[in-house]
């Protein structure tokens, strides 16, 4: 597979071309205000210099932020246009994701951890956590906004921590010791941390990214791709009835169960109030909570040391405020399990899709399992 990758969502645009997992050719300039001139001639001579054209192209991957607003519209205008004018599938990646997979291309395949920032500003920092186990690499923590010194208590340094971005290594670099030493008093055998210089460009990860991205089939035509925001506009939040973004997760309490029967109508599922009542006697709850209201929940159970979730369900008129991936980031993180499994319908594809994102790969399948039309789709981690 070949693949053709932009990114203009910093200082540095980048062009770069894969072909079957293998970087072939990148080209890259910096000056952020020059990239809506520089960015098809750069692609023009990428594709040249290649005896290559668009139609030899068979994915397109494109940055998506966070960073410059009008840079990542430059780059996601771009590839939209190459899709509809040639139908390429286009796979969008976001930049903490492709700084964690460029550590990764400078540390080697080894089991670790990465701390992935952008300097937000006012002591904060974009961020997500990712983990590279077996080569594979998955979100541990999903991507949000926080104060530097909070981001270091999202991960554990069971193994290798890595830290990247342009947040400078001494405004976390003390929070990341302090971590390490109450560890260290708890008797848990640590690992080092190390913050990573990049030394390839955005575009070339992203190229690699994108074929592993198209595997698992996360990609899509132009409307799949759109700028990644992790910090809502004013009007934003007004419209969406939200004063405090941060969602936290916690185990259910009596009051949150009532809660939820008092809603039950919001948490559409295939549970009717009654099972969902017998299965809080005999699972474990977690929810997700914001503005002290619950926007979501997660069922599951401990068998020997593997986690199976049974449910996860989100409030229908709170979707889309990243509930889902906040409770099975919390699973992840903070439920010591050698392997977590859950099944899915085939059907659904945002949930199938969010499970890809965390690592998730499909195990096995259950013929018609739903109602006895849907196939159950097996998937672990």
């Amino acid at each position: 597979m070949r693949v053709l990758a932009i990114d203009t969502s910093n200082d540095i645009c980048s062009v770069a071309i894969s072909e079957d997992g293998k970087i072939i050719d990148e080209l890259h300039n910096e000056g952020e205000r020059e990239h809506s001139q520089t960015l098809m001639p750069m692609i023009d001579e990428i594709l040249r210099r290649n005896n290559l054209k668009l139609d030899d192209i068979d994915l397109l991957g494109c940055g998506t932020g966070p960073g410059s607003f009008t840079g990542i519209r430059i780059g996601i205008a771009t590839v939209k246009a190459f899709n509809d004018a040639k139908k390429i599938p286009i796979v969008g990646v976001d930049a903490l994701e492709t700084q964690s997979y460029l550590a990764v291309m400078e540390k080697g395949n080894e089991d670790c951890k990465i701390i992935s920032m952008i300097d937000a500003r006012n002591d904060n920092a974009y961020f997500g956590i990712y983990r590279l186990h077996n080569g594979n690499l998955s979100i541990y923590k999903n991507p949000g906004i926080a104060m530097i010194s909070n981001i270091a208590g999202y991960v554990n340094f069971q193994e290798n921590v890595y830290v990247v971005g342009d947040v400078a290594m001494d405004r976390i670099e003390s929070y990341l010791k302090a971590e390490m030493s109450e560890e260290n008093a708890q008797a848990k055998d640590t690992k080092k941390y190390e913050f990573v210089q990049i030394k390839h460009t955005f575009a070339e990860a992203i190229s690699l990214i994108a074929i592993n991205k198209y595997d698992r089939g996360l990609y899509g035509a132009s409307n799949s791709i759109n700028p990644m925001y992790l910090n809502l506009s004013q009007a934003e939040k007004q419209k969406q009835g939200i004063t405090d973004e941060n969602i936290y997760v916690n185990e259910m309490s009596d009051g949150d169960r009532e809660e939820i029967k008092r809603n039950y109508d919001k948490f559409i599922n295939l549970w009717d109030l009654k099972t969902f009542e017998e299965d809080t006697k005999n699972s474990k709850y977690y929810v997700a909570k914001q503005n002290n209201i619950v926007i979501g929940f997660i069922s599951l159970k401990t068998i020997l040391d593997e986690i199976d979730i049974i449910n996860v369900v989100t409030r229908v008129d709170m979707r889309n405020r990243g509930a889902a991936s906040s409770l099975i980031s919390y699973v992840i993180r903070e439920l010591p399990a050698k392997k977590i499994n859950l099944e899915v319908d085939d059907k659904n594809e945002n949930a199938k899709r969010l499970y890809s994102k965390f690592g998730f790969r499909k195990v096995g399948i259950r013929k018609e399992y739903y109602d006895g039309q849907d196939d159950a789709i097996l998937m672990s981690l």
